[in-house]
């Protein structure tokens, strides 16, 4: 029987699980709590996975999160556009993603975890 982790699936990346086991945190603290929603934990609780593999690893969580912000502000240019308030654009999609900005920055960590991770560092998320 094959004893190699699975990679986690997509309820735990949005549940912010971790990427091997699917089961321990990722993150210290409730999104919620606006001063210290990015604490990142150092490893899985549950499989001891070191979320941060080398000095920076989350430094390419900017790309992540750059490219999400900007689906997100075509989305929204689109939809606003189609509901006929595009002079109200400058307002609304500010707003809007000052709101989301918590969850975006947390799914740029996640997908550097989930995406990047098993691929940079195989011996490391496998543990071969």
């Amino acid at each position: 029987m094959d004893e190699t982790p699975k990679k986690a699936g997509v309820l735990a990346f949005f549940a912010s699980k971790c990427p091997r086991c699917g089961k321990g945190k990722v993150f210290k603290n409730s999104i919620l709590s606006f001063r210290s929603f990015s604490d990142t934990l150092e490893a899985c609780p549950n499989c001891k996975l070191n979320y941060e593999p080398e000095t920076g690893f989350f430094f390419g969580a900017m790309y992540w999160t750059y490219a999400i912000l900007v689906g997100c502000i075509i989305s929204l240019s689109v939809v606003i556009y189609l509901l006929g308030f595009f002079e109200y654009a400058l307002y609304i999609i500010p707003a809007l993603l000052i709101l989301i900005l918590p969850w975006v920055f947390r799914f740029g960590r996640l997908l550097m975890l989930y995406v990047v991770y098993p691929l940079m560092y195989k011996d490391k998320f496998y543990g071969k």
